[in-house]
């Protein structure tokens, strides 16, 4: 079994509350989504065996917090990702976390075990520019996450509407226990992407927090503000 892997590298985690946690990166290539904001840009990759992915991981020194597996779309290689990562819990105890759009949950299913947290889009249809909701796909995704720790991330842009917002509330209210909700402010990666204005944003905030209680963060990719990987 095999997986198209596009880099292997150390940094510091840009999104969401890990923010400055140091980091071992393996971002797969390929996506499911194609979202209209996306800023990763794979041209190319390299192929790799469990064998092969574990010898070049483990040849990095164990200074970092979470392996993360990212992409891309790291679900779409689940079945490599069962047989790499029972390998690798035994040469290494770093929790495993994954950055995942939300949207495959049988694909999750087959590795949540081996998983500790659990960072996951919430796609809001007017700002990905998708005419398939995607509600009740995130909606199984989440109920199979489980005890995990879990971060819920949505991206806004001046597209994003009210409508949205309030499913994304209704979803947000249904979920069990602890964990974190991030609206992420869009990088425009073209003319075509343009920012959501303060206004905004901090009424989105204000709503999410009147109807289900979780304060937001919001919080833009701090990585790109630092200019670092």
């Amino acid at each position: 079994m095999r997986a198209k892997i596009s880099e292997i590298f150390l940094s510091y985690q840009g999104e969401g509350p890990f923010v400055g946690s140091r980091q071992l990166f393996v971002r797969f290539y390929g996506c499911n989504m194609e979202c209209k904001y996306c800023d990763t840009f794979l041209e190319s990759y390299k192929t790799f065996t469990k064998g092969t992915l574990l010898s070049k991981i483990l040849d990095f020194e164990d200074d970092y917090n979470e392996l993360v597996l990212t992409g891309g779309e790291p679900l779409l290689s689940a079945d490599f990702l069962k047989d790499f990562l029972a390998a690798f819990v035994n040469h290494r105890q770093h929790r495993i976390y994954l950055e995942t759009n939300g949207t495959l949950p049988c694909e999750l299913e087959k590795i949540k075990d081996f998983v500790d947290i659990v960072a996951m889009d919430i796609k809001l249809p007017s700002s990905t520019g998708s005419e398939e909701p995607l509600w009740e796909r995130h909606e199984r995704f989440i109920d199979l996450v489980g005890g995990k720790e879990l971060i819920i991330k949505s991206v806004v842009s001046d597209t994003s509407t009210m409508e949205d917002i309030k499913q994304l509330a209704s979803l947000i209210k249904q979920i069990e226990g602890d964990f974190s909700v991030v609206l992420q402010p869009v990088t425009p990666v073209n003319e075509d992407i343009k920012e959501a204005d303060e206004e905004m944003i901090f009424f989105f905030k204000g709503y999410i927090k009147q109807e289900t209680g979780k304060d937001a963060l919001i919080m833009g990719q701090m990585h790109k503000c630092l200019g670092i990987k």
